[in-house]
């Protein structure tokens, strides 16, 4: 079983009020020279279909160095760091000990770019991890919930892409099944395994929340 995860929005934890980003990407000083910054925006150029996973091409480590991201003010230090502007293909920034429970555990190959926040004190990474399509779903044996809280039959993408703002998704169902312990879903998002949830809490991991959506196989 997986779990739906997000970078955390209290106030209290992350020092901000916006509820969406602690730090920021500045086009004139993030980048180590004009080539890197280039090579960047090539990259993540809005493209789905570079980041799917049967299509996915790591970003070459010689291309992008590092990222420097500057902190909004009051911003505090938390391992799962949320930034802006979103970049299709990334999902967040996490600190050095979150990337060393990541790799002690069987994950896909992902997007791993070393990373500076100004001001705060970790090494960190922003990280993407290549995104799994509609065709990965079961719809039917996925549950939805209409508005009243009642179980609503998805049959197909093209249904649901039709109802999505009216339906809350429950838990989500693979067609295919996977070792990983991190799985992107172009529907919503992230989803960790039950193993690496609890490893991420015993070593008292600070930024993430965990939502009510589910996904199995």
């Amino acid at each position: 079983m997986y779990k739906n995860i997000r970078t955390e929005s209290d106030p209290k934890i992350i020092g901000v009020n916006n509820g969406v980003y602690q730090v920021e990407l500045n086009d004139r000083k993030s980048f180590v020279n004009k080539e890197e910054k280039k090579n960047y925006e090539n990259y993540f150029d809005g493209n789905f279909n570079s980041f799917s996973i049967d299509n996915f091409k790591n970003i070459e480590k010689n291309k992008v160095t590092i990222l420097t991201y500057f902190p909004l003010k009051k911003a505090k230090e938390t391992d799962f760091v949320s930034f802006s502007p979103n970049e299709m293909g990334l999902n967040f920034i996490i600190s050095q000990k979150v990337l060393d429970i990541f790799e002690s555990f069987n994950l896909c190959e992902f997007i791993k770019i070393p990373t500076k926040i100004e001001g705060f004190k970790n090494n960190f990474y922003t990280i993407g991890f290549p995104i799994t399509n509609y065709d990965f779903l079961d719809f039917p044996e996925s549950f939805f919930l209409d508005s009243l809280g009642n179980r609503n039959l998805i049959e197909s993408y093209e249904e649901y892409d039709v109802k999505r703002y009216d339906i809350k998704v429950k838990k989500l169902k693979l067609r295919r099944k996977t070792s990983s312990n991190i799985i992107y879903s172009q529907i919503k998002g992230l989803f960790f395994s039950n193993e690496l949830v609890e490893k991420l809490r015993q070593e008292d991991v600070v930024g993430f929340q965990i939502c009510d959506t589910e996904l199995d196989f």
